[in-house]
């Protein structure tokens, strides 16, 4: 590249070198391993114990290098988590500079090459994948590049190749061989690619056929063969048989997740393929790259699995080729056409991946902690004799979330916590029964705390622990009758997961409270544990007939600004006869609840707000603590606070003359912002 490109692409030099920091800066702030996939790093490399090879036969699996890059790391410096995201770190850059270079090596235009790169590396794929250790999507992306650079850099090149060319050729060979290895259908741009590329040496009667494109087609096909040969004789289970849903979700979910693969690499894809068989002379290298992601992704249609991160590796693939395509294309209103579509549809998707990020490295770093504090919780209160305590994973299902529930076990034990003296249950059944059967999950009924209820019965001296990978969400009470708190992370949220779109919609184009609307869809990603220090009482589900209550002192200003919300932690006491019937969740029935209205000068209700709920059923004299949204009213005036419970369908709380709220606050709301 000659100085004078370089001194044009400062500014996108400079977009790129920051982006990177930044995710960097994010990645290596990460102290801690998740309790998916990294829980075998504790069990193994932390004890000084061999990794293994991920061969499993039993799922069908074979991917032995997988992670293998952190056992090594393991043997040279002392195993530590910080030191496994320095390695995925390193990926991270790796990925961004080669991708940058081989955009480059498209001849692409500055806006093509910035808009193209920011799809990869602010991709949810890519933002998935780039704090999980133990997947290799990264890796094989990383091979992918290495591939992608050596063809770029010998494509034009005369032959015979010289030395120094035939090694940038082999490096590329060998580096998409050992993709393989990492994910098994990384064979599918092999084959794709080699035979796109044949076809095209054919087609436009090329003199010679490079050999690189032969030794990509052997090498895919001996891989196919080895790997047949392997499933015939040593696999006994089918991985895929555990994620397959119908075809119909595969696709939405991927175009939510890869809307940039799905709306604009597939549809191009399609459309050069048919100009390219009218006219030979039409096809390039870059639609080569374009059939191989294509494929790729086609395959997982087919296998009908999805995950957030599975087609990561086609996005290099993907990107290349159309940024070699739009150079090569003189029609300027549809480059445009299609880099506005590709930006947009990036950037609709960037703030999911930023919330992504955020959220794994709070879970990550929220989750060592936990761990290491209820090692030391268990030993240091024992049940009496040596009765095993239930760690009672609250909304996790022993099918799709049985790595939490196994993950969570191994890392206790890894930390001295003897097997026998605790168990890990679970209060959902089963979603997934393959999965529960793979594991050994015998009782799908899942634990319950409601007495005379199918399944575990809940005992004093369980711990129930609230966690970010929940079927059924629920969030720790700040304060529940029977439950006392033994651990609450200090960071507990993160930005709630919204499309561009969905920004844009709730914040600038609705009527709707941005800020109330963004605490609550936050995303938890703490862990707390809560001690069972009393029975439940079983939930009855009938209109109540004395609905007295009390509330808490209240620390409200006398002015508030309109439209606003803010969080208020309300102390309630049931001061009835009847128990309430709550189940922490917002599940239809006649539930009690707390929610509040405003009351204007008329006497009219002129806002209901939205509900908050109890942990669990309320007893008579029985005290909580509920955190409750309180947006103001748009309308500036005069107004009454009441904050109620109120059993749905049935009636507010507030409204019977025998209850004792103490909550009529007179309020103000004037357009000025008064600071407390």
């Amino acid at each position: 590249m000659n100085k004078s490109v370089i001194t044009h692409r400062y500014g996108l030099i400079i977009f790129c070198v920051g982006s990177l920091v930044a995710i960097l800066t994010l990645v290596l702030s990460i102290d801690g391993l998740a309790p998916i996939d990294d829980h075998q790093f504790i069990s193994t490399i932390f004890q000084g114990k061999p990794f293994g090879f991920y061969v499993m036969p039993e799922l069908g699996r074979f991917i032995p290098l997988t992670a293998q890059e952190y056992v090594l790391a393991a043997k040279i410096i002392k195993p530590s988590p910080y030191l496994f995201h320095v390695i995925g770190g390193i990926k991270v850059l790796l990925c961004g500079v080669l991708l940058f270079y081989c955009l480059i090596l498209t001849r692409a235009s500055n806006w093509v090459i910035a808009t193209l790169w920011g799809v990869v590396i602010f991709s949810i794929g890519f933002a998935n994948a780039e704090i999980r250790l133990q997947i290799g999507e990264l890796s094989c992306l990383l091979l992918s590049l290495i591939f992608i650079w050596s063809t770029l850099s010998t494509e034009k090149a005369a032959l015979p190749f010289s030395p120094k060319q035939n090694i940038v050729v082999v490096s590329g060979l060998a580096a998409l061989a050992v993709a393989f290895f990492y994910k098994e259908l990384i064979f599918v741009f092999a084959l794709t690619f080699g035979i796109t590329e044949l076809v095209r040496h054919y087609r436009q009667a090329q003199s010679t056929i490079p050999r690189r494109i032969w030794a990509l087609l052997i090498i895919g096909i001996s891989y196919i063969g080895f790997y047949a040969i392997w499933r015939v004789i040593y696999v006994t289970g089918n991985y895929a048989s555990f994620h397959q849903t119908t075809m119909w979700d595969v696709i939405c979910l991927y175009a939510v997740n890869d809307p940039f693969i799905i709306f604009v690499v597939l549809p191009l894809t399609t459309f050069r393929i048919l100009l390219f068989i009218r006219n030979a002379a039409k096809q390039t290298i870059y639609d080569s790259f374009m059939v191989a992601a294509s494929a790729y992704v086609v395959a997982f249609l087919v296998l009908r699995m999805y995950n957030t991160y599975y087609l990561l590796p086609a996005y290099g693939f993907a990107v290349c080729g159309l940024a070699g395509i739009l150079a090569g294309n003189s029609v300027i209103k549809f480059n445009t056409i299609v880099l506005v579509a590709a930006g947009l549809l990036g950037a609709n998707t960037l703030p999911v991946a930023v919330s992504d990020m955020q959220t794994l490295k709070s879970i990550a770093n929220n989750h060592y902690r936990f761990v290491l504090f209820l090692s030391e919780w268990l030993w240091k209160n024992p049940l009496p004799n040596s009765e095993h305590r239930s760690l009672v994973l609250k909304g996790v299902s022993p099918g799709n979330g049985i790595e939490i529930i196994t993950s969570l076990k191994t890392y206790l034990e890894s930390l001295g916590v003897q097997d026998s003296s605790f168990e890990v249950k679970s209060t959902e059944p089963s979603d997934n029964k393959a999965i529960s059967s793979f594991y050994g999950v015998k009782d799908d009924l899942g634990y319950t705390a409601n007495i005379g209820d199918l399944g575990y019965t809940a005992n004093i001296g369980d711990l129930l622990i609230f966690n970010p990978y929940q079927k059924i969400v629920s969030f720790p009470p700040l304060l529940a009758p029977s439950y006392s708190e033994v651990y609450r992370s200090e960071s507990e949220w993160a930005l709630p997961r919204w499309t561009g779109w969905d920004w844009m919609k709730i914040c600038v184009f609705t009527q709707h409270n941005c800020k109330a609307e963004i605490v609550a869809n936050m995303r938890y990603t703490g862990y707390a544990a809560l001690l069972v220090n009393r029975l439940e009482n079983s939930i009855q589900l009938v209109p109540l007939e004395s609905s007295s209550y009390r509330i808490g002192p209240l620390m409200l200003p006398s002015r508030m600004r309109a439209g606003i919300a803010q969080k208020l932690d309300v102390l309630i006491e049931n001061t009835g006869k009847e128990t309430w019937p709550a189940n922490g969740t917002l599940s239809p029935g006649i539930f009690v609840n707390l929610a509040y209205v405003w009351i204007n000068e008329s006497g009219q209700v002129a806002l209901e707000g939205d509900r908050a709920t109890f942990s669990e059923p309320m007893q008579q004299y029985d005290k909580a603590k509920v955190s409750v949204i309180l947006k103001t009213p748009v309308k500036t005036g005069k107004y009454k606070l009441i904050i109620s419970p109120v059993q749905e369908g049935v009636r507010w709380f507030y409204t019977d003359t025998d209850t004792d709220t103490d909550t009529d606050n007179d309020i103000n709301i004037g357009k000025e912002i008064e600071v407390f």
